[in-house]
């Protein structure tokens, strides 16, 4: 397949191009937020809102009573979010190691099943005239018999397929 997109001599529509273009390479690993420490940060929000009415409504609860309790009733308003939020940076610390790791395997995991379809995908063939993919005798491994004709337009699906099927499924990069 290569070939036949850096053909100049005779280059294809963008239609058939855009069909005939190599998998695309898996992207980043993405990281994701730690679930417990994001139900922390939501109880710190709500403790918040909750010490600000409190304190909005101008100390209504705590009029003529005790200077320890009065400081207790405003200095919690602001202490027990703080301390919530805190928490819970702490468990997105603490988890993020864990995180990182599991995000990479899956990434590596990708990267593998993508480069036994960039294998596959530059072994096909193309006919011009019958607008069909296929694979010579020997042209993924040396005991894998020719293929089929398969229309371009069912070419990346078959690639996919192929690939797990004549390549096998990879395994885990990482053992957890």
């Amino acid at each position: 397949m290569p070939h036949a997109l850096a053909d100049t001599a005779d280059p294809l529509d963008e239609a058939a191009r855009s069909l005939l273009s190599p998998p695309p390479a898996p992207g980043p690993a993405a990281v994701k937020r730690s679930g417990a420490a994001t139900v922390i940060y939501a109880a710190a929000g709500l403790f918040a809102v909750v010490g600000l009415m409190g304190m909005a409504t101008g100390g209504q609860d705590v009029e003529g009573a005790d200077p320890g309790y009065s400081a207790g009733y405003y200095l919690g308003a602001v202490a027990v979010p703080v301390l919530a939020a805190l928490v819970g940076l702490v468990v997105q610390l603490a988890t993020k190691q864990r995180r990182v790791r599991t995000a990479e395997a899956g990434v590596a995991a990708q990267r593998a099943a993508w480069e036994q379809r960039h294998k596959v995908w530059q072994a096909a063939w193309l006919c011009r005239r019958c607008r069909v993919g296929f694979f010579p005798e020997g042209a993924i491994r040396p005991d894998v018999p020719a293929s089929a004709a398969v229309p371009v337009t069912e070419l990346p699906m078959w690639v996919t397929t192929t690939a797990e099927r004549v390549l096998g499924a990879p395994g885990p990069a990482v053992a957890r």
